[in-house]
C-alpha cells in the first residue's frame, strides 16, 4: 500500500514535465496530484467506478487483480509524478513511519485513472522493502513509463532495487505536517 508520498523537486518536475509545483512533503489522499496522461494534469488522488452509489474512494489497486476486478474494468492508465513516499511498520500498537526514496530522484508510480481520479498500482513488497510492509507502490522509468501509457502491461521494474529507506518521525503521521522535517531520518 502506499498512503502518502513526496513531490518536492519542483525544479527536477518542471524539467520533466513542463508543469509548477509546490514543493509537498505529505501528500496525502483525496488531494489534487500531478499525473501524465496524454499530457501532464492534476488530478484527484480518489479512485471510484461510475457506477459505484457511494463514492469508494480507492488509493491503491493491487496489479495482480486490476485486470479483473470490476471496479477497475473502464480504468486508463496513467503516471504518477513522485521522488519517495512512506509506510509504516506495525510493532504491536505501534506504527512506525518510513520513507522511501530513490536516491531524491523524480520517478513514477504506475497508476490507473477514471473521470473520479486516479490510484497507485501496487506489487508485492521484494524482499529488500517487505520486512517493513507486504505491499509497494510499481515505480517506472521513463521508457517503461512510455510503454504503461501505450497499453503494455509494466507491473515490474528494476527501480525496486534501488529504493533506500530509513525511519522518520511520527509527526508525517499528520497530513498538516508538510515540511522537510518529515523525510529527516530519526532514531527508533
Amino acid at each position: 500500500m502506499c498512503g502518502r508520498f513526496t513531490l518536492r523537486k519542483s525544479i527536477d518536475v518542471k524539467e520533466l514535465t513542463g508543469i509548477s509545483i509546490k514543493e509537498n512533503y505529505n501528500v496525502a489522499p483525496s488531494q489534487d496530484i500531478l499525473t501524465i496522461t496524454d499530457k501532464p494534469k492534476f488530478m484527484k488522488w480518489s479512485y471510484s467506478p461510475s457506477w459505484a452509489k457511494e463514492p469508494m474512494n480507492l488509493i491503491n489497486a493491487r496489479s495482480e487483480t486490476v485486470r479483473q476486478k470490476p471496479s477497475f474494468k473502464e480504468s486508463k492508465p496513467c503516471l504518477i509524478v513522485a521522488d519517495g513516499w512512506y509506510e509504516w511498520k506495525r510493532d504491536g500498537e505501534v506504527k512506525q513511519p518510513y520513507y522511501f526514496h530513490m536516491n531524491n530522484d523524480v520517478f513514477y508510480f504506475a497508476g490507473i485513472h477514471n473521470d473520479s481520479g486516479c490510484a497507485i498500482l501496487t506489487m508485492e513488497a521484494n524482499e529488500k522493502l517487505a520486512p517493513i510492509h507486504n505491499r509497494q507502490p510499481i515505480m517506472l522509468k521513463h521508457n517503461e513509463a512510455r510503454d504503461y501509457l501505450n497499453g503494455k502491461d509494466r507491473f515490474t521494474s528494476s527501480l525496486s532495487r534501488r529504493v533506500e529507506f530509513y525511519p522518520v518521525d511520527r509527526m508525517m503521521n499528520s497530513p498538516n505536517v508538510n515540511n522537510e522535517k518529515n523525510i529527516e531520518e530519526c532514531k527508533i
